[in-house]
C-alpha cells in the first residue's frame, strides 16, 4: 500500500507497533497520532483492517462451529432414532401378547381416543378374532405410553339412575325408542335430529336431520324407518308436542300409530332414563361425529351422519350386547356366530407347540397361542386383512 500524497510505500509492520504503543499508554488514536507523528489515517485504516480481519475470522470460525455442531447433531439424531427403535422393540417384548396384535390395540387407540378397554376387547374379537383380556390391554397401553388418566373409569359398572328400572325388548322389532334432539351448524338455524334405536339390538333404524319438529316431519322419520326395516309392535317416545298431546284430540303423529296398529308408550316428564338407548346414541352421535367433523352445509351433515350410522349399526362392537355389533342382532346373526363358535369350542386343537394350522379349502388357517392371546390368520395374514379383500 502506498500513501497517496507521498509516493513512499508505508511500512505497515512499523505502523502497528506505534498502533500497540499507543493503546498499550491507553492513549486515542488521534493523541498517538500526534506524540509519535504518524498519520492519523494510517492508524484509522490499520485498525479498520484488523477489525475486518477479526471478523472474517470469527466468521470462519463460526462456519465451522457450524459444521461440526451440524455434523455432531446429525450423529445424535441417529443415535436418538435408533434409541428410540430399540426402545419400542423392548416395550413390544415387555408384553407376551404377539407384536402384531400389539399393533392392533395401539393403531386403535390411536385412531379412537376415548375407546376404552372393553371396546378395544370387542373390536379384536368380532374384526380379528383374537382373543385378549382387558388386562393385557391396560398394560400394552401403559407400556407404549397410551394409557389416560380416564381409563381407570372406563370398565366400572354404570350405576342405574335412582328409581330407575332396566328393561330390554325380547325381539328385534318389538319396541323401538324415538327422540328428537337440537343439532347446531355454523352459519344455519337450529336443526332437529330425529333418531329412532331398536330397543332389542341398538339397531338404528332411523336418523335424519330434519329443519323442524312438526308431526308431519316425525311422521315421515319413522315411514321410512318401518319401509326399511320393519314396523314395531311398539314405540316409546316422550311427551313433545310432535309425539303427544295432553288434551282429548289426538296429534297427527299419535293417529299414524292408531292408523298402522302401533302401540304408543309414553315415558313420564322429566325421565330421560326411560329412553336411555335413544338417548345414549344421540350423545354418542354428538360427540364422535357432530364434534368432530365441522360440516360446512346441510347436506354434508347429512351424509356425514349416514355415513356414521352405517359404521355404528355394522362395525362397532356394542357393549350392551356383549359386544356384538348391532346388525348382528338385529338381523339374529348372532345364532349363528354362537353355533359356529360352539362348534369350534368342541374341536380338540392341540396347542402344545403354541400354534395349530389348519387347511380350509385352499387356504392355511393359522390359530397361534400366545399366554391368553389367540390370533387367526389365513395364508399368514391376519384375518382382517383378508375379509377385506373378500368381503368388499
Amino acid at each position: 500500500m502506498e500513501d497517496s500524497e507521498m509516493g513512499k510505500r508505508i511500512n505497515w509492520d512499523k505502523v502497528s507497533e506505534f498502533e500497540e504503543m499507543i493503546r498499550a499508554q491507553g492513549l486515542k488514536l488521534s493523541e498517538g497520532s500526534r506524540k509519535f507523528g504518524i498519520p492519523l489515517w494510517q492508524l484509522y485504516a490499520l485498525s479498520r483492517q484488523k477489525k475486518n480481519d477479526s471478523s472474517s475470522e470469527r466468521v470462519k470460525r463460526s462456519i465451522g462451529d457450524t459444521k461440526t455442531d451440524e455434523a455432531e447433531n446429525s450423529k445424535t439424531d441417529f443415535a436418538v432414532k435408533a434409541d428410540k427403535r430399540n426402545q419400542e422393540v423392548g416395550r413390544f417384548s415387555d408384553s407376551p401378547l404377539p407384536e402384531e396384535v400389539q399393533q392392533l390395540i395401539l393403531q386403535y387407540r390411536r385412531k379412537n381416543p376415548r375407546a376404552g378397554f372393553k371396546r378395544i376387547e370387542d373390536r379384536l374379537k368380532s374384526e380379528h378374532l383374537v382373543v385378549v383380556s382387558r388386562k393385557q390391554i391396560r398394560h400394552v397401553l401403559k407400556i407404549h405410553g397410551l394409557l389416560e388418566g380416564h381409563d381407570s373409569s372406563f370398565d366400572a359398572s354404570e350405576k342405574p339412575v335412582k328409581g330407575s328400572r332396566r328393561f330390554e325388548a325380547a325381539y328385534p322389532g318389538e319396541l323401538y325408542q324415538m327422540d328428537v334432539t337440537y343439532v347446531y351448524l355454523t352459519g344455519t338455524p337450529v336443526l332437529y335430529l330425529v333418531v329412532i334405536v331398536d330397543d332389542f339390538s341398538r339397531f338404528c333404524v332411523g336418523a335424519q336431520l330434519c329443519h323442524d319438529q312438526k308431526g308431519e316431519t316425525l311422521i315421515g322419520v319413522l315411514h321410512n324407518a318401518c319401509i326399511n326395516h320393519g314396523q314395531p309392535v311398539k314405540l316409546l317416545t316422550d311427551q313433545g308436542s310432535g309425539f303427544y298431546s295432553w288434551s282429548a284430540r289426538q296429534t297427527l303423529f299419535q293417529q299414524y300409530l292408531d292408523d298402522h296398529k302401533i302401540e304408543h308408550i309414553v315415558c313420564e316428564p322429566h325421565s330421560p332414563q326411560t329412553q336411555g338407548k335413544v338417548e345414549r346414541l344421540n350423545q354418542t352421535i354428538k360427540r364422535e361425529c357432530l364434534s368432530r367433523v365441522r360440516f360446512n352445509s346441510f347436506s354434508e351433515a347429512v351424509t356425514g351422519i349416514a355415513d356414521y350410522i352405517r359404521g355404528y349399526n355394522f362395525g362397532r362392537p356394542h357393549q350392551g350386547i356383549n359386544g356384538f355389533r348391532p346388525a348382528d342382532r338385529f338381523y339374529g346373526v348372532i345364532g349363528e356366530k354362537s353355533r359356529i363358535e360352539s362348534e369350534l369350542m368342541g374341536k380338540e386343537v392341540d396347542f402344545s407347540k403354541g400354534y395349530c394350522i389348519l387347511k380350509v379349502q385352499d387356504h392355511s388357517v393359522s390359530v397361534v397361542n400366545s399366554a391368553e392371546g389367540i390370533a387367526v390368520l389365513m395364508d399368514g395374514k391376519l384375518l382382517q386383512e383378508v375379509a377385506d379383500e373378500r368381503l368388499h
